[in-house]
């Protein structure tokens, strides 16, 4: 495991605390904000750290190196190359719909009058969008692995 992690991990649950330091002690528009800042820091920071001391332990090191070459294996398969490229696809083009048909929603709601709470509409409707590209991916992946 390289040291990069260690320290990247460090930074991270550094820049959480940090976050959430500023969050207690001002009261700001923005402390929301700086509330998810703070979790989306320390979360991944403490993760990275787990991992980091984890596969360093000499007991291990062999089921790690066991990972990495498994993991290199695996970026080098054409097959898997392949089914990556035929699911990015397939996420675009679900993805490309499905903007479509909320540009029409909003257009509609719009049209409606109902203008003012468009733009929550709106932050919703793409962080639904966000996870429906990344859980597309994943099936599509899935679907054309065991399919091909």
């Amino acid at each position: 495991m390289k040291k990069s992690m260690l320290y990247t991990g460090i930074a991270y649950v550094l820049a959480g605390i940090a976050c959430f330091a500023l969050a207690i002690l001002f009261e700001w528009k923005i402390e929301s904000l700086l509330w998810g800042l703070g979790g989306a820091g320390t979360g991944p920071g403490v993760m990275m750290l787990w991992k980091y001391f984890h596969w360093t332990k000499p007991e291990n090191r062999e089921e790690y190196e066991k990972r990495l070459q498994k993991e290199r294996i695996e970026l080098r398969d054409e097959r898997k190359i392949m089914l990556r490229d035929k699911s990015g696809r397939i996420a675009c083009i679900i993805m490309l719909l499905i903007y479509c048909l909320l540009i029409m929603a909003f257009g509609i709601c719009a049209s409606l009058g109902w203008f003012m709470p468009l733009a929550r509409y709106a932050i919703s409707g793409l962080g639904i969008l966000l996870v429906i590209q990344y859980l597309s991916g994943i099936a599509a992946f899935r679907y054309l692995s065991k399919r091909l």
